[in-house]
């Protein structure tokens, strides 16, 4: 049984199935194997949350305006769902290709209330992945940004790096420089080392003093 399969067999299981369905008019697929840089999108809430929110539906079609990269959404899943996940051994998945969070190269998390924050552990968790960022050695690069990210302390031990700021600028430069490191072969600290520089605060060197601060362009 594939993990859509597994899935689709929870969703007469658990309230409004609808969240984990995918496939709205709007939403972007793609072949995985035509991008080099695939971008995992989380709201740390809901489906009805998070697609409320204006600034995700930006960050995902700018993203997917790129020929090389592939932004897919990822909501938290109410509490009946998580229990069947994990019960059923489903890791965090995307909406549109269902595919495992932790087989993407960047996640990204909008940060849009500090009442979200144990979500995102909790998403984290889900997913498989360490939930401290020393702990992590493969696996996609974890990115905070929204209104909260100017307070990046108390989610500091769990996220790679942090984007103040509006990101349609700032994303779309360290996606570049995530391609660079990429087909380098570096280690992977050496990425957070490149980034420094564009509108980022990167939690683990503490370089907050050499951040650029940029405006998105009109």
């Amino acid at each position: 049984m594939t993990l859509s399969d597994k899935i689709d067999s929870l969703m007469m299981k658990v309230e409004k199935p609808v969240r984990y369905v995918g496939g709205e008019f709007g939403s972007i697929m793609k072949n995985p194997e035509d991008v080099s840089v695939r971008y995992a999108f989380l709201f740390p809430d809901t489906y009805e949350v998070g697609m409320s929110h204006l600034g995700m539906k930006i960050l995902y079609h700018t993203i997917n305006k790129r020929e090389d990269a592939w932004c897919e959404r990822v909501f938290s899943p109410w509490v009946d769902m998580e229990e069947k996940m994990r019960e059923n051994d489903i890791p965090l998945f995307s909406l549109e290709s269902r595919t495992p969070v932790r087989e993407f190269d960047l996640l990204g998390v909008t940060l849009q209330y500090e009442m979200s924050y144990t979500n995102i552990l909790s998403a984290l968790d889900l997913a498989g992945l360490p939930l401290r960022a020393a702990d992590r050695h493969e696996g996609p690069f974890v990115v905070c940004g929204g209104p909260c990210a100017y307070n990046p302390e108390p989610l500091a031990p769990f996220v790679d790096f942090f984007v103040l700021g509006d990101g349609e600028v700032s994303t779309h430069q360290y996606i570049d420089v995530y391609k660079e490191w990429k087909a380098s072969g570096r280690p992977r600290e050496d990425f957070l080392k490149m980034i420094v520089g564009i509108n980022i605060t990167v939690t683990d060197l503490r370089m907050s003093d050499k951040i650029k601060k940029l405006k998105a362009s009109e």
